[in-house]
């Protein structure tokens, strides 16, 4: 009898709704239990919407400069935002009561990077060369941890390894694996060059970063190992895993390149076109194999690992380009923002084969 060839899905996206903030939209995101999308943009706006009736707009104000990044509570509809204020405000995300204000630093420098431990028990936040974290609690004040020592240079990126057994912390001239109450590094991941972006796979094993010299670097978490990537057109601004860990994403300028973990050396990274502009973000399903582009030129495109051309690829947004994405936790929902302001809410539709 003969093999029947494999029905690729059909993809489709259905609009919810849009929303419109001030200024250019830094990110979205959904918070653990999907019932509820945040954003915050470049003139301070933070808001936060129900998903999916996009409806009951909740404004937290209290950013007074730009809000350039937020992080939601895993398991409460808590919000922690930051920018270029210095601070950390902590938001209960239903009533939008700020609870907290937390101080990064005594320069009051920008906070750039926040990041929720897995078991929503430890809050890090970066600002300049400074790395803080906190205890918080339901109900409790937030309580600062062991003070960690400042970085050399400015931190790029965070990212807690998977089961909470500490963080990672990039900047120029690498990464460094630090455990909460500890004040000094458990482990340096040294590299000649800036990292900009980093990405710990689902089973801890791999820490891959982004570099400003045109270049992905792969390190083994438990021993020296490491490979090089190089070859990009310009820097590389994003790196992700898929939900399992089998492939790595990387994007640089309009390109996105996958490389292929099961067998890895090094070697036969699988190019993806399809933006006409820069990306500006990876998002990667939650239990599928399939990943959302956000780029300049205003295209939301899906691809599958295997096949190099965009399973979909949509204009999102006419007037201006995207500049976030973001997965709901069951992947039944997107978001996207553009750089007009713009939030947009998607339902996906062809998935449930």
């Amino acid at each position: 009898m003969p093999r029947l060839a494999k029905r690729k899905p059909t993809v489709s996206l259905g609009s919810i709704g849009y929303a419109r903030l001030d200024d250019y939209v830094h990110r979205v995101a959904f918070s653990g239990d999907g019932a509820q999308l945040a954003a915050c943009a470049a003139s301070g706006q933070v808001a936060v919407w129900e998903v999916p009736s996009f409806r009951s707009e909740i404004r937290l104000r209290g950013h007074q400069q730009s809000a350039l990044t937020l992080a939601w509570h895993p398991k409460r509809s808590e919000l922690a935002t930051g920018g270029q204020d210095g601070v950390v405000r902590l938001w209960n995300a239903k009533s939008g009561e700020e609870r907290a204000i937390l101080t990064v630093g005594e320069q009051r420098d920008w906070v750039e990077h926040l990041a929720w431990s897995p078991d929503g028990e430890t809050l890090a936040a970066s600002a300049g060369k400074v790395l803080c974290l906190w205890k918080i609690s339901e109900g409790d004040a937030p309580r600062s941890t062991t003070g960690l020592p400042p970085h050399k240079t400015t931190i790029s990126a965070l990212a807690w390894m998977p089961r909470g057994e500490g963080l990672v912390s990039a900047c120029y001239r690498g990464a460094w694996l630090w455990q909460v109450g500890k004040d000094k590094p458990l482990r340096a991941f040294p590299y000649d060059g800036a990292l900009l972006s980093i990405a710990v796979s689902p089973s801890g094993a791999y820490l891959a970063s982004g570099n400003l010299d045109g270049s992905v670097h792969l390190f083994r978490t438990e021993n020296q190992q490491n490979w090089h990537m190089s070859g990009y057109p310009m820097k590389v601004t994003s790196v992700r895993f898929d939900h399992q860990g089998l492939n790595l994403f990387t994007a640089s300028g309009p390109a996105m390149v996958a490389w292929n973990m099961k067998k890895f050396e090094g070697t036969g990274g699988r190019l993806f076109k399809g933006h006409l502009g820069w990306i500006r973000e990876i998002a990667c399903h939650p239990s599928r194999s399939l990943i959302a582009t956000a780029g300049e030129d205003g295209l939301l495109c899906f691809w599958e690992p295997q096949e190099s051309k965009p399973l979909l690829s949509q204009e999102a947004n006419r007037n201006g380009g995207l500049s976030c994405v973001a997965w709901s936790p069951k992947g039944a929902w997107l978001a996207t923002g553009g750089t007009d302001g713009v939030v947009s809410l998607y339902s996906v539709e062809g998935l449930e084969s």
